[in-house]
């Protein structure tokens, strides 16, 4: 059996586990000049998406010796989507804000990408001591996954079984998430 302690390094290893991964896939593009960015937002935005369903997972079904999880793994989610957005502001926009703005404004898919960013990075505020005024925003949480995982789907030219079992998956969470509030108000 795990001990708290166990789960929380394990928790640890999960982060440094995907820096490391990050890091050897760029430098192995890198010596073998394959396109470095399309690579980093790919792997910057699985990361991403991976720990915002974990969190919101552990956030969803609460047990507990993993109290900690939702809030730990959403910073690690926080980290990757910032690293997301970063890639993609810095080498696809060159810094430019209205860039940024002619493309939210005019293409689905960008829009989906930093409407989950933006509330990525508000949750991500709101999990530290500084930012507890932002708490209530942690209830889009579920949101924020669904509209992330969108975004996946829409990276695809042809979506594949990973990016319908992410849209279904989000889709599930979120209709779990705000009808079990429902169901337990009527039972009482």
């Amino acid at each position: 059996m795990l001990s708290v302690k166990n789960l929380r390094l394990l928790a640890y290893a999960s982060f440094a586990i995907s820096v490391i991964y990050t890091a050897v896939q760029a430098i192995f593009n890198v010596m073998y000049s394959f396109d470095l960015i399309s690579e980093l937002y790919f792997y910057t935005g699985i990361f991403a998406l991976s720990f915002t369903f974990i969190s919101a997972f552990f956030s969803l079904f609460q047990f507990k010796k993993t109290k900690i999880y939702p809030r730990l793994f959403g910073i690690y989610a926080g980290f990757w989507a910032l690293a997301h957005f970063g890639v993609y502001f810095v080498f696809s926009k060159n810094l430019s804000l209205i860039k940024l703005y002619n493309d939210i404004s005019k293409r689905i898919f960008e829009a989906s990408g930093f409407v989950a960013f933006v509330l990525m990075f508000f949750m991500l505020l709101s999990s530290f001591e500084w930012g507890k005024r932002l708490e209530k925003i942690r209830k889009l949480g579920y949101l924020c996954l669904f509209v992330a995982s969108y975004h996946y789907f829409l990276s695809a030219k042809i979506p594949e079984f990973w990016h319908y079992l992410a849209l279904i998956m989000a889709g599930l969470f979120f209709v779990y998430r705000y009808t079990k509030g429902i169901f337990k108000k009527k039972r009482l």
